[in-house]
């Protein structure tokens, strides 16, 4: 079986999207001002949908990039929950 192997940058990307995502929800959860959750959210799923592209031939950082991308959903619903509501 070939394994697919990517590079330190691609590992660091993914990463970052992790931790983009997660900062993202933690910071709708804390704020009391949803626009800038909202904006963070975006941002977050942009930066983990670029490192999903980058890293798309090893599932193990793809998985991480996804993660990212799931917080930052998490938190865009936080910030439109508390928007509307």
């Amino acid at each position: 079986m070939q394994q697919h192997t990517t590079s330190t940058p691609t590992k660091i990307a993914c990463f970052v999207s992790m931790f983009a995502g997660i900062f993202a929800a933690v910071y709708a959860f804390v704020s009391r001002n949803p626009g800038t959750s909202l904006v963070f959210g975006i941002a977050a799923i942009v930066v983990g949908g670029l490192s999903v592209l980058k890293a798309h031939k090893n599932i193990d950082d793809t998985q991480v990039a996804t993660a990212g991308i799931f917080m930052a959903v998490v938190a865009c619903a936080v910030a439109l929950w508390l928007m509307y509501h």
